[in-house]
Formats: structure tokens, C-alpha cells, sequence
């Protein structure tokens, strides 16, 4: 009898053991299954701020090379996933005088963060775009307006490390009279929303948006303004 009482609790000490360790497994694995797309997503997030941290010193290289005729700047980022690209789909028009942008590009995970004209700015999947970094226009009776050009069609994707070389090609500086202590600016742009804050802050007048076109249009009191045109030879390299 007492080795059958000693066998019964034995068997219940397993039983025990083998729920106990079922329990933690499972509990384990909920754990995991519900964290680990909640920590993919913040890491993913912070690969983004990383670029747009990153996208500043790009900025800097690059207006080096424009504003300064720095001969050349290479720029070395890190992308997990996602693709780099050169855009040539925005413009800035000034009075009569339309001069050709682009911008370098990284799309990932539905966001776009941009360098376009001196600015830096990010798109979200729901169309709003948030200007990270401000252009340099210089307003007031001579207004100075820069209009980088980037030529070069390149693309990249997938993970490591991609250089930006950034090399002028030529500059010119055109000066636009006002029309009457006026004169227009628009500009064509996916992220016309971002210039419009950005135009709205440096004092232009009759700030408007259109969706359709996706351009922000513009006044500014001026006497003058120059246009520093450049254009600048920009490739996109792996490795």
C-alpha cells in the first residue's frame, strides 16, 4: 500500500511538471508571436529616422557643391531594404522662367524621405509630407532663389551601403524684375504640401496648393530675384 501511495504522487508530481512547462512554452510563444511584429515595426521605424538623420549630411554635400561649387561630395548610407532613386518630376517656375529640380529619393516601407532643392522632406503612405530640413531662399528687396538641378538616372534597392556622389556640371545666376514689387513662384513637386508650409514661414504672399497638379503657387514682394541655377552630376552607387 505505501509503495502505491508513493507511485500516486510520483505520477501527480509529473503531471505537474508536464503542465507547468506547457504553460510557460505556450505563454512563451504568445509572447513571441504577439512582440515580434511589434518590434519588427519599431525597428523598421527607427531605420527610417536613422535616414533622415542621415539625409542631412547628404543635404549638406550636396549644397556644397551647389551654393559653394564645392567640385565634388560623396555621401555613404546604410539601407536595410527599400530602394534609392533620382526623381526628375519637379520644377520651380519663377516669373516666365521654368528651371528644372530632382530629387534623390528612399522609399521604404511606404514613406519617402527626399533631398530636393535644399530641403528635406518626408511623404507618409496617406499623401501628408512633413519638411524635415528647411531650403535656403534669401528674401527681402534682392530675393535669392536656388534652383538645383540633379542629373543622373540611377537606382538601387536591397540592403548596405550605397554612395552619393554629388559633382557640378555648370551654374548660372539669372536675375528676374518684379512685376510691379511682385514676382511668382511656383513649384511643381511631390511634396508641394511641405513647400507650402515652407513658403507660408519665409513670408511669401497668396500661398496656394493644387492637388491636381500637385504644385504650391506663389508671391513674393521683391525687387528682384536672382535664381542660382545649378546643375549637378548625381550618381547613386552600391558599395
Amino acid at each position: 500500500m505505501k509503495n502505491f501511495i508513493n507511485s500516486d504522487s510520483a505520477v501527480s508530481e509529473s503531471i505537474s511538471f508536464v503542465l507547468t512547462l506547457g504553460i510557460v512554452i505556450i505563454s512563451s510563444a504568445l509572447v513571441y508571436f504577439a512582440g515580434a511584429p511589434m518590434l519588427d515595426k519599431s525597428e523598421k521605424n527607427t531605420h527610417f529616422q536613422e535616414m533622415e538623420n542621415s539625409f542631412s549630411f547628404l543635404a549638406e554635400n550636396i549644397d556644397k557643391v551647389g551654393s559653394d561649387r564645392a567640385p565634388i561630395r560623396t555621401t555613404e548610407l546604410k539601407i536595410k531594404g527599400g530602394s534609392m532613386t533620382i526623381a526628375h518630376d519637379s520644377t520651380i517656375t519663377v516669373g516666365d522662367f521654368t528651371y528644372e529640380l530632382g530629387s534623390v529619393e528612399y522609399i521604404y516601407e511606404g514613406k519617402t524621405i527626399a533631398y530636393e532643392d535644399g530641403g528635406i522632406w518626408t511623404k507618409y503612405p496617406d499623401g501628408a509630407v512633413v519638411m524635415v530640413s528647411r531650403p535656403s531662399f534669401s528674401t527681402g528687396n534682392v530675393t535669392t532663389i536656388p534652383a538645383l538641378e540633379l542629373v543622373g538616372d540611377y537606382w538601387v534597392s536591397g540592403e548596405g551601403i550605397v554612395r552619393i556622389n554629388a559633382k557640378t556640371l555648370s551654374s548660372s545666376l539669372y536675375s528676374i524684375d518684379a512685376d510691379n514689387g511682385s514676382v511668382s513662384v511656383v513649384i511643381n513637386s511631390s511634396y508641394y504640401k511641405g513647400w507650402a508650409e515652407y513658403l507660408n514661414d519665409i513670408g511669401a504672399k497668396n500661398v496656394t496648393t493644387d492637388d491636381a497638379s500637385t504644385t504650391v503657387s506663389s508671391n513674393f514682394t521683391t525687387d528682384v530675384v536672382n535664381v542660382d541655377n545649378n546643375q549637378i552630376i548625381t550618381q547613386i552607387l552600391e558599395g
